[in-house]
């Protein structure tokens, strides 16, 4: 399987590397437990010289003070005298020997139970490490493919995201001109419409007679100056009744004249009159 420079893949060769590291160190520390094992032993050889020369040398030194003590000894006393010291440092020389051995013995023992320890300790070492190795590598190549994976149908499902969100946009920028279209065409018609039935609303009106005349009002205006309101003494309730006979306008109430405006007014001649001229004012 191909190996990519990837975050997993780092983190598993510095977990490989510290494993490695720990079998060297643990490996050079038996190493060095050997290095003093043997200087213990070398040490103890030198102080078993060391200390069988100072016996040889308080032997040498007891004949001397015998053989200077002879003349005071009968000839039988100093020859049994070096006899006798002969034997005790003989004695103690083989006990010495003895007891070096001894160690010597133990020391070599223990050292050979510790190289074989170490030895079955570090193949059991070595074969764990390996084994501890291969199941890394195994876990990271599992872990790498799965990482990768999910990678994969992570990025696939953000393209489909996109894809859909470009959809989703053409979509309603599709539908945001169908309604702007569709507002502006019913624009269009209701404008039209108004257009007509204003049209329509000046044809009646044109076309309505002025009551107790043959000709037809104008259409009604909305200047407030041109009102039946604007001429003093017509409130609403009298404009209902002159627009009820055709007198919308103040146009109106001049072609009517003084005799229509009072019958639907229900005024005086003269009054109505007072009317007109306000209007014709």
């Amino acid at each position: 399987m191909a190996r990519s420079d990837s975050p997993i893949r780092t983190l598993f060769d510095a977990q490989r590397t510290a494993v490695k590291q720990s079998q060297q160190l643990l490996k050079q520390g038996m190493t060095a437990q050997r290095t003093v094992d043997t200087m213990v032993g070398t040490g103890l050889t030198g102080q078993e010289s060391l200390q069988r020369y100072q016996l040889e040398v308080a032997q040498a030194a007891t004949h001397g003070t015998l053989s200077a003590m002879a003349a005071m000894l009968p000839g039988d006393d100093a020859t049994e005298a070096n006899q006798a010291v002969d034997e005790s440092f003989e004695q103690l020389k083989r006990t010495h020997a003895a007891v070096y051995d001894m160690l010597e013995r133990d020391l070599e023992q223990g050292v050979d139970a510790t190289d074989e320890l170490d030895a079955a300790f570090v193949d059991a070492l070595d074969d764990q490490t390996d084994q501890l190795l291969e199941m890394t590598e195994a876990v990271e190549d599992r872990t790498v493919e799965t990482v990768d994976e999910l990678t994969g149908h992570l990025h696939d499902q953000l393209d489909q995201t996109r894809e859909l969100q470009d959809r989703l946009e053409e979509q309603l920028e599709r539908q945001t001109d169908d309604v702007e279209a569709l507002l502006e065409r019913q624009a269009e018609g209701i404008e039209q419409f108004q257009q007509q039935l204003t049209e329509q609303a000046e044809a009646v009106t044109r076309e309505i007679p002025i009551q107790g005349t043959n000709e037809s009002h104008t259409a009604i205006e909305t200047d407030p100056e041109h009102t039946l309101e604007s001429v003093a003494g017509i409130d609403a309730e009298t404009r209902d009744k002159l627009s009820a006979a055709g007198i919308a306008t103040v146009d109106d109430l001049i072609r009517a004249g003084p005799e229509a405006v009072a019958e639907a007014a229900d005024i005086s001649e003269t009054r109505a009159e007072d009317w007109i001229e306000q209007a014709q004012a």
